[in-house]
């Protein structure tokens, strides 16, 4: 029998220096490739691969998403707004005056036509009296045109224009030589009568003379001074002639004469200025009586009255209310809706809007109108949308608070 001898063990540390070795290896492998792709990196990829993944198909029992969108959307939306009729009118008047009596009073069911209230219309009658009296002028003067002088009339008109030429003439030749002549004689024996009564006056002594005021020779003289002042006037006057306001005058006479011969036979002229003058009287006149008219207030619809403004006695400007009309069978609500909630909301439907002035009672509503200019207020976007509310003779009156619910569309 032999004996084998079992193979020899390696030793543990040849392994361990075996696995050290190749990690080393493999750490100065890795190094090395770091260090080659900081020095070269790799080109940026052109096309990027994104995997997809098809969804599955619903379910006959899962709902669509569309549906689901729907179910979310659907709910009640509130708003707040204020009870208005549907017909109403602040009425005033159209001209300024005095209040002199109201026809009505607050809560009074009135008639298109009925008077409401009135002014004071002393003034406004005596315009239409001052206007009438100045129609009544005009026609009298048109038919005067339209109707022709007799042969007197005629005659006599011819003559005065004749006298007004001549004298128009006359004067405006200047003075005539006898006139001068006249004058200058007159002035000359002044002044002789005047020499001789100062000659008389300075024989007696003259002015050294204590008693020659008492002479009469000082008072022949003073009559002859004054004497010469006279005819030295005429003289000038003849000789000025003629003057600024001579020849005015004469003008005026000559075109009044022209004037009245004119008038002899009516011209198509003549006529048009005549009946302007009665067309204009008469718009004169239709102005007074609108005036006057409108100082009575007429109500413009059936309705009531809701608010009376300014007492009996005050001054009232032109556009000032007075009587606030409203038809109270055809109810509203305004409202202000925000955007969000806008795009759900369309015409013909139907809301409830609550009053709280009964009580929280409720009336059944429709959307009659969407606004179509938004407000932005305290940074909320919102649009006016009207209803017409059927209140069923219910006691609602304009500007009461509403609370409007309506239900949202998809």
């Amino acid at each position: 029998m032999s004996f084998q001898r079992p193979p020899a063990r390696q030793p543990f540390h040849l392994t361990l220096g075996a696995l050290v070795l190749a990690g080393s290896l493999f750490l100065l492998a890795a190094c090395s490739q770091i260090q080659s792709q900081t020095s070269n990196p790799a080109p940026v990829p052109t096309a990027v691969v994104i995997t997809q993944v098809q969804a599955a198909a619903p379910t006959a029992n899962a709902p669509t998403p569309t549906a689901a969108a729907n179910d979310r959307a659907v709910g009640s939306a509130r708003v707040s707004g204020n009870f208005l009729s549907a017909n109403q009118a602040a009425l005033a008047f159209q001209t300024p005056g005095r209040i002199k009596e109201y026809l009505v009073k607050e809560g009074d069911t009135v008639k298109k036509g009925a008077a409401l209230a009135k002014l004071d219309t002393t003034i406004a009658e005596l315009q239409v009296a001052q206007a009438q009296a100045a129609l009544t002028l005009a026609q009298a003067r048109l038919k005067q045109t339209q109707t022709p002088l007799t042969q007197e009339q005629q005659d006599a008109a011819k003559a005065a224009l004749a006298a007004a030429e001549a004298a128009f003439a006359r004067v405006s030749k200047g003075p005539l030589p006898d006139e001068v002549a006249a004058a200058k004689a007159n002035l000359d024996r002044a002044k002789a009568i005047l020499d001789q009564a100062q000659a008389a006056y300075d024989k007696a002594g003259g002015a050294s003379n204590p008693y020659s005021a008492l002479l009469p020779t000082s008072v022949n003289l003073q009559q002859a001074t004054a004497g010469y002042q006279a005819a030295l006037a005429q003289y000038n006057l003849a000789m000025n002639h003629p003057t600024i306001s001579e020849l005015a005058g004469v003008a005026a006479q000559l075109a009044q004469a022209k004037a009245a011969v004119s008038q002899l036979t009516p011209t198509a002229e003549n006529l048009a200025m005549a009946q302007a003058g009665v067309d204009q009287a008469q718009a004169a006149v239709d102005l007074a009586k609108a005036s006057l008219a409108n100082a009575q207030l007429v109500a413009p619809i059936d309705g009531t009255v809701v608010l009376v403004g300014p007492k009996v006695g005050e001054y009232v400007n032109p556009g000032a209310p007075v009587v606030t009309l409203a038809d109270l069978t055809k109810m509203q609500v305004q409202a202000s809706v925000d955007e969000l909630t806008l795009s759900s909301l369309k015409i013909g439907q139907p809301a409830i809007v609550t009053l709280d002035a009964l009580g929280g009672t409720s009336f059944p509503a429709v959307i009659s109108k969407i606004g179509l200019f938004a407000n932005n207020l305290g940074g909320v976007t919102s649009v006016p949308v009207t209803l017409d509310v059927q209140t069923q003779g219910a006691a609602v009156y304009p500007g009461l608070s509403a609370n409007v619910e309506f239900q949202t569309a998809p």
